[in-house]
């Protein structure tokens, strides 16, 4: 549940980063579920106390309930990028999108998932995997650097070319005339 609402708070940020090709409102939406998710988390905790839900992590219901919010928050990391690629015709983009966060992002809840389900709610991990996802979260962080800078880059190039295109035609040097012109004053002259 916890990892859900992290996806979910994450796949916020990245929607008001790429405001110019998701629509606005998704920053909000994917906070007002992280928000759903701290309550389900506390609905979660108030039915154990109240002896509705069996106190092992592993009671069905609650592991139910986890696991859909955890899928339902990596198809959305996932449909940003569908979105990106079919709806705004970004497939650069989308296919970064994809490989900083959504790849990795599926990879480290299945890691996680399998090791919970593997230990019968625990979460101990062997040496192996620890560097796995101490690897996994290096190259997340690193290619989450590296698509915010091409982010970056990418709106810049695109306000510096619509501005010039708002700026009007400019002269290209075969059009020019040799009395467009002004001469410099030549040095001995004045």
């Amino acid at each position: 549940m916890v990892l859900g609402i992290f996806v979910f708070l994450a796949t916020s940020i990245l929607s008001a980063l790429l405001d110019d090709y998701l629509p606005s409102i998704l920053q909000y939406v994917f906070q007002g579920a992280a928000a759903a998710g701290l309550g389900l988390l506390l609905i979660d905790q108030a039915f154990v106390n109240a002896e509705i839900l069996g106190r092992s992590l592993t009671d069905p219901t609650r592991l139910l309930i986890s696991v859909v919010y955890l899928a339902s928050a990596i198809s959305i990391a996932a449909g940003m990028n569908v979105y990106l690629a079919t709806v705004r015709r970004k497939m650069a983009l989308s296919s970064i999108l994809s490989g900083t966060v959504t790849v990795p992002t599926f990879m480290i809840s299945a890691i996680l998932v399998s090791s919970f389900l593997a230990t019968g709610g625990g979460l101990s991990f062997s040496p192996a995997t620890i560097l796995i996802l101490v690897v996994s979260a290096l190259a997340m962080g690193l290619s989450m650097f590296e698509f915010l800078r091409e982010t970056r880059m990418h709106t810049r190039n695109s306000s510096i070319m619509a501005t010039l295109a708002s700026a009007g035609p400019v002269p290209t040097p075969s059009k020019l005339r040799e009395d467009d012109w002004e001469e410099s004053p030549k040095e001995g002259s004045g």
